[in-house]
C-alpha cells in the first residue's frame, strides 16, 4: 500500500510540474484546424539611418579673414517616427570649448568660432543657421512625416583668429544629435 502510495504521489507531482510547462494548448482534429493560429507582432521603435561627414576641413590660408568649408552632405533616410505630426531635428555639439592646438598651449579657435548658414534639406526641411556650442544646437528640421531629409549644400565657417600663431592641424570633435519631437 505505501508503494502505491509513493507512486501515486509522484505521478501526480509529475503531472502538476509538467503543467507548468505548457501554455496555448489546444486539442485540434488531424490533419489540422482552421481556428489554430499565432499573432506575429513587429514592435517597431523610432529610428533613421544617418550620414554625416567624418571630417569638415578648414583650409586656412589667412588667419585674418574667415574660412569656410566646402560644402558637405547630411542625409536622413529610413525615417520613422512615433506619429504623422512628428518631425526629426539634427543638432550638433562641441566636445570641447577650444579646438586642440597642433603645438600644446599654442593659441587656437574656441568652439564658438565655428558656424553655419541654413542648408538647404529635401522634402520640406529647414536648415537654421548656428554657432557652435558645448550644448546641442539645430542644424535643421525635417518636415513631418516624410521617409527622407537630406543635404548637399551645409556650408561650416571657421572665424578670422590673428592670434594663432602655430601652424599645422587645430582639431576639435563634433558630435551630432538626431532626436524627434
Amino acid at each position: 500500500m505505501r508503494n502505491a502510495f509513493v507512486r501515486t504521489s509522484m505521478i501526480v507531482g509529475l503531472t502538476f510540474v509538467t503543467a507548468g510547462f505548457v501554455f496555448a494548448q489546444e486539442a485540434v482534429v488531424l490533419p489540422g484546424s482552421p481556428a489554430t493560429s499565432t499573432t506575429l507582432t513587429a514592435n517597431v521603435s523610432e529610428q533613421a539611418r544617418v550620414t554625416v561627414p567624418g571630417i569638415v576641413t578648414f583650409n586656412v590660408t589667412n588667419i585674418a579673414a574667415i574660412t569656410a568649408s566646402t560644402p558637405v552632405s547630411v542625409t536622413v533616410d529610413n525615417i520613422v517616427l512615433a506619429t504623422a505630426a512628428k518631425t526629426l531635428r539634427m543638432s550638433v555639439q562641441a566636445s570641447a570649448a577650444a579646438f586642440t592646438p597642433s603645438v600644446a598651449s599654442a593659441a587656437t579657435w574656441a568652439a564658438v568660432d565655428v558656424s553655419w548658414g541654413a542648408g538647404t534639406f529635401s522634402n520640406g526641411g529647414v536648415g537654421t543657421t548656428g554657432i557652435l556650442a558645448l550644448t546641442p544646437v539645430p542644424v535643421a528640421t525635417c518636415a513631418a512625416d516624410v521617409a527622407a531629409c537630406s543635404t548637399t549644400n551645409l556650408i561650416f565657417s571657421l572665424a578670422a583668429n590673428s592670434l594663432v600663431k602655430r601652424s599645422g592641424n587645430h582639431t576639435l570633435l563634433m558630435t551630432w544629435k538626431f532626436e524627434s519631437i
